[in-house]
C-alpha cells in the first residue's frame, strides 16, 4: 500500500543519518498511560520516542517500515524492548493486546488508503478504553507545501512523501475513537520561522 520507493527511500535515510533525531522527548510529553502499561509505538524509527517511554516505566513495542531503522533499534533497546519490521496498517499483534499505541509524526507520510488502514490496525490492536498520544504536522507549519506533488502529499529531495493536516482532518483519521485532547503548538524558529503542530489524544471506547 506503499508508495513505491517509499520504504527504500526510509532505508536510505536512516542509513546515512543512524541517528537523525537526538536527544530525549519525555519531558516535553505527558504520556496519557500508567506506568507499566505495554505501549506501541508505531514508526519507532531507531527509537528516540521508545527510549522515553521505556524511561517513563512502560513495556514497549516499536514497529517500523525501515528494517535500517528497526536493526538499529534493536541494537540499541533490545534487551529493554521488543522491534517488529512492519507496516502500520499490516501489524502481526493479536487484537486488543496493548494498553497504548503512541504516533509521532507518522502518518505524515501515508496516502489516504494507508491512513484508513492504519486506524483501523491501531483500533483492533488497542485494548478496549485504551489511549492513543498523536503527534502531526499542522498545514501552517512553515514546510506544508514545499516539495512535488504525489499521492495526496509532497515528496521532496530525499524521496519521502510528507502530508499535514488541520485539526478536523486529523479527527477524521480516529473517527472510531473518541476524543480526549487535541492542541495546536507553535514554535518559532531561530530563523523566525513558525513550527506548528498538533498532539492529540484518542481513547477507544471501552
Amino acid at each position: 500500500m506503499t508508495v513505491p520507493g517509499q520504504k527504500d527511500a526510509w532505508n536510505q535515510f536512516y542509513g546515512s543519518n543512524p541517528r537523525p533525531w537526538r536527544g530525549t522527548i519525555s519531558n516535553k510529553i505527558r504520556f496519557p498511560f500508567r506506568k507499566g502499561d505495554l505501549v506501541l509505538d508505531i514508526g519507532c524509527g531507531t527509537g528516540k520516542t521508545s527510549s522515553a517511554l521505556i524511561e517513563e516505566g512502560y513495556r514497549v513495542i516499536g514497529v517500523d517500515i525501515s528494517d535500517v531503522a528497526t536493526d538499529i533499534c534493536r541494537r540499541m533497546y533490545g534487551d529493554k524492548m521488543s522491534v517488529i519490521c512492519t507496516s502500520a496498517d499490516s501489524i502481526p499483534i493479536d487484537p486488543y493486546s496493548v494498553d497504548g499505541i503512541v504516533m509521532i509524526h507518522v502518518l505524515e507520510h501515508m496516502n489516504e488508503d494507508e491512513l484508513k488502514a492504519s486506524a483501523d490496525e491501531a483500533y483492533r490492536i488497542l485494548s478496549c478504553g485504551g489511549k492513543m498520544f498523536v503527534r502531526v504536522f499542522h498545514k501552517d507549519d512553515m514546510r506544508s507545501g514545499k516539495g512535488e506533488s504525489i499521492d495526496g502529499g509532497i515528496v521532496r529531495g530525499n524521496g519521502i512523501r510528507y502530508r499535514y493536516f488541520t485539526e478536523d482532518e486529523l479527527r477524521n483519521v480516529f473517527k472510531r475513537f473518541s476524543e480526549v485532547s487535541t492542541e495546536r503548538i507553535e514554535e518559532r524558529t531561530k530563523f523566525n520561522e513558525i513550527r506548528s503542530r498538533i498532539e492529540a489524544v484518542f481513547e477507544k471506547p471501552a
